[in-house]
């Protein structure tokens, strides 16, 4: 793992802090280590640290009374993790979890915000920071409310890939029809559907269970 300090200084969230100000921050943060699937932090809980991925990978998440998942998004080395309820003091908005083995520098409430109110150019970035989120969140819920599921999949899916050479993009990881259906507020089953006609289309292909984009996906179905 990167040690503390190199961490935080490439983290954008704390880029207008000074060398003095990181080194002070790193001294009073603390490593932490968790498993595949473990909870870094559930929603409704009070806000007393925040997070910066080190390694590893988590999703962020919200759930009803029932237990249905909604993942909001996945997030890996460089993520900052939990500081929005260390600046409002309301509960957590969302739950946090591990999708494999995450090393995190935990940052206390009581070492965080002495440092924020000595810098300015800190607590601007944290408001871009937020502006960021928020025009995120509204994307989303648009998509949510105005796209079928069809649209949400492919641009999902999209988000998810990477260049895999000769105009094909390819999924970074494996990821369950239950899984992707987490991600975009859909059932497991009109998800396989989905999938079926693409790979019927032969727009995508799996390969040892891998998605594979072969060609550009129609706006619709």
């Amino acid at each position: 793992m990167k040690d503390a300090q190199t961490l935080l200084k490439n983290v954008e969230l704390f880029s207008h802090l000074t060398d003095e100000q990181i080194s002070e921050l790193a001294n009073q943060s603390r490593e932490v280590q968790f498993r595949k699937s473990a909870i870094l932090m559930t929603e409704g809980d009070a806000g007393e640290s925040m997070y910066v991925i080190a390694s590893g990978l988590v999703k962020v998440f919200v759930s009803d009374d029932d237990g249905k998942e909604l993942v909001l998004y996945e997030q890996g080395e460089g993520a900052v993790i939990g500081d929005i309820a260390l600046l409002d003091d309301e509960p957590r908005s969302a739950s946090v979890a591990t999708l494999e083995k995450t090393t995190a520098v935990m940052i206390s409430k009581s070492d965080f915000l002495p440092i924020m109110q000595s810098s300015p150019e800190m607590t601007l970035g944290i408001i871009r920071s937020l502006t960021q989120r928020l025009r995120h969140a509204t994307e989303g819920n648009r998509s949510l409310a105005l796209d079928n599921v069809y649209r949400r999949l492919a641009d999902k899916l999209l988000e998810l890939s990477e260049e895999a050479g000769d105009g094909v993009m390819q999924l970074t990881k494996k990821y369950s029809h239950q899984e992707l259906g987490n991600m975009i507020g859909a059932s497991r089953e009109m998800v396989g559907k989905v999938m079926a006609e693409l790979i019927k289309g032969e727009y995508v292909e799996l390969r040892d269970g891998i998605v594979f984009i072969l060609r550009k996906l129609p706006r619709h179905w």
